[in-house]
């Protein structure tokens, strides 16, 4: 118990440095006008007073109308006092993210050594830090996907199926976790995902009536997955090189688009990246065929029978199931992979697995090892402005990312399925 304690004082030192830093960053950013509730405070006004919000502007308010009902108290408490409160709940709900990797991969236990939870804290910090700063809704959906995982490792399907249904109302990818509980057979979880996006979607009516939410559900239907089912036209939105998707790096390389747009004296022209210029048709049929490997990948690791339902098992499965919602998604920046605590995590535990064959650790610590420096490569002290750019630009955050999404994937189909946790434990207990 000693030691237990003694372990987990430093990252908690650590935790609390860094909160600090994110939120004299957030402030910083905010002041500036940096900050997405500042942005969409005229959007927030709108909601407030009944009128339209979906197709007004240039780029149009991206999410349904219950992300307004969160972030509307916040927008209520003015320019200055709205953003620190947003950025101290964001902080919150990231190390409720990082909490629930930890306790779910079972790091209180011996075999998991105090620099796995520094590097699982100081890999996923980067992330968690971006997403605080911008003030998206990254950090709340995420959070809902780690309570789902936190339900379903505690045999409570229906509560894991509603926090998925409303993270999916909050922002769409979480409906990839429809295919997860059809896949594993829960009726319970399915049932609670259809209460989920039921609540989610009723919940704004209670501020602006049962019409004028329904108009808005359809507004947005319009503007954001219409066109998008249709194959809509791909723009620098989908392209530019902050885009870490599935859709955004195969469209830099497969079609004549702008990868990173002129910006002078620095970026005296437009620059493509592309090596071949497919017609829309073709592009849309390369680009769905790879969301198809992608789950496809995912339901192979899952296996068809679950077995036993341990914290590592499951933190594996809900790891690959967040990382292959930016795949999918229309639109991931890297500051979008707020879980990448998840497959860290998980990945630790395998590369530290006493019992754990070779191959097993040897994957995952190349997993680790290479995600860092792909991930590094994105960051302008590694590269500088330009070099990082170009990184983003040829996917190296997207292919950080998809070197986790096959380690863990590869570390679940090595796991047996009568495997659980206390098989990876110390032959003997320490003194």
């Amino acid at each position: 118990m000693s030691r237990i304690a003694a372990g987990c004082k430093s990252p908690l030192v650590l935790g609390m440095a860094l909160s600090v830093v994110a939120l004299i960053q957030a402030t910083h950013r905010a002041s500036q006008g940096r900050n997405a509730l500042l942005k969409w405070g005229p959007t927030i006004d709108r909601f407030g007073q009944d009128l339209p919000i979906y197709g007004v502007g240039a780029e149009g308010y991206p999410t349904l109308p219950l992300s307004l009902c969160l972030l509307s108290p916040f927008h209520s408490a003015g320019e200055f006092w709205g953003p620190l409160l947003w950025a101290t709940f964001q902080i919150c709900l990231a190390w409720w993210l990082v909490t629930r990797a930890l306790s779910l991969v079972g790091a209180r236990q011996p075999s998991i050594p105090d620099w796995g939870v520094w590097l699982v804290v100081l890999l996923s910090f980067r992330t968690l830090m971006s997403d605080i700063q911008h003030g998206n809704l990254n950090l709340a959906v995420g959070a809902l996907v780690a309570a789902a995982a936190w339900s379903w490792s505690r045999k409570c399907e229906g509560a894991a199926g509603l926090w998925l249904g409303i993270g999916a109302v909050l922002k769409v990818t979480p409906a990839l976790g429809l295919v997860f509980l059809l896949w594993r057979r829960s009726l319970r979880g399915t049932l609670g995902m259809a209460l989920g996006v039921t609540v989610g979607l009723a919940l704004p009516a209670l501020w602006v009536g049962w019409e004028s939410n329904l108009e808005l559900d359809r507004a947005w239907w319009h503007q954001m997955v219409e066109p998008y089912l249709r194959g809509r036209e791909l723009t620098l939105l989908q392209t530019e090189h902050i885009n870490q998707s599935l859709l955004g790096v195969m469209a830099r390389y497969l079609t004549d688009s702008v990868a990173i747009p002129a910006r002078p004296p620095g970026v005296p022209a437009d620059i493509s990246i592309h090596i071949l210029a497919l017609a829309p048709g073709s592009f849309r049929r390369w680009h769905l065929a790879a969301c198809a490997l992608t789950v496809a990948f995912f339901l192979w690791c899952l296996r068809r029978r679950e077995g036993v339902r341990d914290g590592r098992r499951v933190l594996g499965e809900f790891s690959m199931l967040a990382l292959a919602m930016l795949f999918l998604s229309e639109r991931s920046w890297k500051h979008h992979y707020v879980l990448l605590a998840f497959p860290i995590a998980f990945l630790v535990a395998q590369a530290c697995a006493p019992r754990g064959s070779r191959r097993t650790r040897l994957i995952a610590t190349v997993g680790i090892v290479a995600s860092a420096l792909l991930h590094g490569a994105t960051g302008s002290a590694f590269l500088g402005g330009h070099g990082s750019n170009l990184a983003e630009a040829y996917g190296a955050y997207l292919v950080g990312a998809f070197v986790l999404y096959l380690a863990v994937g590869f570390g679940l189909r090595s796991m047996s399925p009568h495997e659980t946790e206390a098989a990876d434990r110390p032959l003997t207990d320490p003194p």
